[in-house]
């Protein structure tokens, strides 16, 4: 259970987001994005615009739904044995707007060729939301099927991009896709804004410690200065009530991911998020 203040029912993680980027770093020596998927599965180039998807007016969200098939930082890190097919209907039933898949097999369960197989499903726009650090992950998103790809402003603070921010957000629209840039405080916000994101994530979860601080995230949505890009506020809902302090901060779009998957009724749980007023 996730509070206002920050505390979690989980086990908390130390150094999570760094032991990521190191196997991150193996994959790419392994040859894992190295990745062109079968002839049946070759997408168009042309895939709708996330940043179009969430920039929503109003007081009513975009849904964002992702796939994974576990959640590190909690005590039983495992989630319910859903697949692609299973996803991209249920997104469908509940009208989602946008989807997001994590692709990383040790941490999550994933694998590029299920992105694909969600890309080839759905018409929705998807974010290739995995921990990157290489232009060659951005080829495998291009070749997954994504319109856009999530971009960490803490691993360019630290110095573990290939290029600097700016310059990965420069590849990925060279590509044809979008970039959300995430940040998780304050203090990393001029960073992302420099860089020129499509879409600006504001995590309420630190990824080094897998912390979740949903009161921290409204902090640093509130502090945004609103304009035209729009803002994804990721992690910590559990329920309706955390949208509606999401959307008061300044949130257009909503991304949720462990909290509907575990649910008794994804569906259910799903439409409930869809809080405020006026048509989608």
């Amino acid at each position: 259970m996730t509070s206002m203040d920050g505390s979690e029912g989980t086990a908390a993680g130390k150094h999570f987001l760094s032991g990521m980027v190191h196997e991150v770093r193996r994959e790419l020596a392994l040859g894992y994005y190295d990745y062109m998927p079968s002839p049946s599965l070759m997408l168009s180039l042309a895939r709708p615009s996330l940043s179009s998807a969430l920039a929503r007016p109003g007081s009513r969200p975009a849904l964002m739904l992702e796939l994974k098939h576990a959640s590190p930082g909690y005590s039983d890190a495992r989630l319910p044995d859903v697949d692609a097919e299973w996803f991209v209907a249920l997104a469908s039933q509940v009208g989602a707007e946008a989807l997001s898949v994590i692709p990383q097999p040790e941490a999550f369960g994933g694998s590029l060729e299920e992105f694909t197989e969600v890309a080839r499903r759905s018409p929705l726009p998807i974010l290739f939301k995995d921990f990157i650090v290489s232009v060659e992950q951005l080829e495998a998103a291009r070749a997954c099927g994504a319109s856009a790809v999530l971009l960490l402003a803490r691993l360019a603070r630290v110095g573990d991009l290939e290029l600097p921010l700016s310059e990965m957000v420069r590849e990925a629209h060279r590509l044809g896709m979008e970039t959300v840039i995430e940040v998780h405080g304050a203090e990393e916000l001029a960073d992302a804004w420099a860089a020129g994101p499509d879409v600006l994530g504001v995590n309420a979860r630190d990824l080094e410690s897998l912390r979740v601080d949903v009161a921290g995230a409204i902090d640093v949505l509130q502090g945004i200065h609103p304009g035209n890009i729009p803002l994804l506020a990721m992690s910590g809902v559990e329920g309706p009530r955390t949208v509606e302090f999401y959307v008061r901060a300044g949130a257009t779009g909503i991304l949720v991911g462990t909290a509907f998957l575990r649910n008794d009724d994804p569906e259910g749980f799903a439409r409930s998020l869809r809080v405020g007023e006026g048509p989608r």
